[in-house]
């Protein structure tokens, strides 16, 4: 994700980042990772770490970088165009990738029965095909039809308390099998 952030700062000086740590890790770990990474022509003062502040942090972004999982449906709740980012341990991808029969991996594009967001799933997940994808949606057309999409999605996921209507549904169930 940082070779991508270099590569959109160079043809977009204005883009503001934002690096949301993972809730496992520490700031001074992130800054570490980040320290790292030579950023030839993106200026430190460009990126932002967000800890904690995940939905503030997707709430305010034009476009994100999400790892598949739950994040994803956090971000098309928010609205947030997204692109869905894997990466696995060779051995893991190898062994249970080949259990995986779905033809999306994120949830969104799972729910929508269709892809809506890139998935830039292991070997695909390169700094230059990310960055082109995330230039791709701060295009103002394309950024609208995603929301748009995103909207949709969040439709189909239905109104707030879906886990208290699925216990009554499965009560339910229960009582008519007894």
């Amino acid at each position: 994700m940082l070779d991508a952030m270099e590569k959109i700062s160079a043809g977009r000086p204005d883009v503001q980042f934002l690096v949301m740590v993972a809730p496992s890790l520490t700031i001074e770990e992130a800054n570490e990772i980040i320290s790292r990474h030579s950023y030839a022509s993106t200026p430190r003062a460009l990126v932002k770490i967000v800890h904690g502040q995940m939905r503030e942090a997707l709430a305010a972004s034009n476009a994100a970088a999400v790892a598949s999982g739950t994040a994803t449906l956090e971000a098309a709740l928010l609205g947030t165009p997204m692109v869905i980012v894997y990466k696995e341990s060779a051995i893991n991808w190898h062994t249970l990738g080949r259990l995986i029969t779905v033809e999306h991996f994120g949830l969104v594009n799972l729910i929508a029965g269709e892809r809506i967001a890139a998935e830039l799933m292991q070997n695909d997940l390169t700094g230059t095909k990310l960055a082109a994808e995330l230039l791709t949606l701060m295009d103002g057309d394309q950024n609208k039809a995603m929301r748009g999409k995103l909207h949709d999605v969040a439709q189909l996921l239905g109104e707030p308390g879906a886990s208290i209507r699925a216990a009554k549904r499965v009560l339910a169930a229960l009582r008519e099998w007894s």
